[in-house]
């Protein structure tokens, strides 16, 4: 079980555990900040090695929204729900404990509001609104929600690769630079979209033959088998998959100029990665402020009522101005950009 130390060392407000028996499933609900506002956090259900690594998820994830709010001074905190399932779960038995879980939602009284993530859609939002409204985001358009947060998160990292081209080679545009994406899930592929409209040259890995198959026959992004991923030269790499995919096996590997993308908690080692990156020379966009897009869009059309085209400008905008700052000064104080985004929030 996650020990007293760590708790201490999260910081967070409060950790709330729920056993699901019905569905042989646990529920955890971290809510990590209110001091700015609510907290705020996708709901990631997916199956875990222990409840231990369940609840160390959970508190990792919130604590990175809480960052990501102050980054651009949004009067939200950090929260997150993970759903550890130890078995699979058919249609009915999966729609009733995500009832069950709006129901836990409910009883917070608005200290926390969810939304999707990895293991959950905009449609089960849907479900989870029939008994935690008004505390649910990014419900389909069709019950009047804004959608999947998958675009605005797309839109945000393509702010922040603009934001490392123009401190690396002095200008935002992307057009000829070689961009590497991990994972061409829903936010990767609008990703690559946006790039390659951009006039980027897309290279991209990928695990799932047919979705590798449709993207080589439609498509002129280049393949980059598994095995190649980190030795692949390229300007800016995109991890937009899984987290903790950089440390120091990796990242003496790599051949890039920047590293840009989606993907939650991207350093295994945060402080220590951080470091070898700046002694390696590659510009680091931390990926709290990269990734922030999703949270931050759906926020300001769901909670503030702003308009999708106006949400979507000021979520590249708040994202690049962020990054600059952060570039600067760490520049300023010959620090890592990580370290420097950590200063960046603490002045908020």
């Amino acid at each position: 079980m996650t020990d007293e130390q760590s708790i201490l060392d999260w910081g967070g407000e409060a950790l709330h555990i729920y056993r699901d028996e019905i569905a042989d499933a646990w529920i955890i609900i971290a809510v990590h900040s209110t001091r700015r506002g609510p907290s705020a956090g996708g709901i990631r259900m997916k199956h875990y090695l222990g409840l231990q690594e369940a609840i160390q998820d959970a508190m990792k994830l919130s604590a990175a929204m809480t960052m990501k709010f102050a980054t651009v001074r949004m009067s939200w905190g950090g929260g997150k729900t993970v759903v550890y399932l130890t078995r699979p779960l058919d249609v009915a038995s999966r729609e009733a404990l995500l009832l069950r879980l709006g129901l836990h939602i409910k009883n917070l009284g608005g200290q926390y509001y969810a939304g999707p993530d990895i293991g959950t859609s905009s449609e089960d939002m849907d479900v989870l609104h029939e008994v935690a409204a008004p505390y649910i985001f990014s419900r389909t358009p069709a019950t009047g929600g804004s959608g999947s947060s998958s675009i605005p998160t797309a839109y945000g990292v393509f702010a922040a690769i603009q934001a490392t081209c123009r401190q690396i080679f002095g200008e935002a545009d992307v057009s000829g630079k070689s961009i590497l994406i991990q994972g061409m899930g829903n936010v990767g592929r609008f990703l690559a979209q946006l790039l390659h409209e951009a006039g980027a040259s897309i290279l991209f890995s990928e695990t799932n033959p047919a979705l590798v198959a449709e993207l080589s026959e439609t498509t002129d992004y280049r393949w980059v088998a598994p095995e190649h991923l980190f030795d692949t030269p390229c300007d800016i790499f995109s991890p937009c998959a899984q987290g903790g995919i950089l440390d120091h096996s990796t990242i003496s590997g790599l051949r890039c100029k920047g590293i840009a993308g989606a993907a939650n908690n991207q350093l295994l080692h945060p402080e220590r990665d951080a470091d070898l990156l700046r002694e390696c020379n590659i510009l680091y966009a931390p990926d709290f402020v990269a990734n922030l897009g999703g949270a931050m869009g759906i926020t300001l059309m769901e909670a503030e009522g702003m308009e999708y085209e106006a949400a979507m400008l000021r979520v590249q905008t708040a994202i690049g101005t962020a990054l600059d700052g952060i570039f600067r000064l760490a520049g300023e104080l010959e620090i890592d950009t990580l370290d420097a985004a950590e200063r960046w929030v603490g002045k908020s």
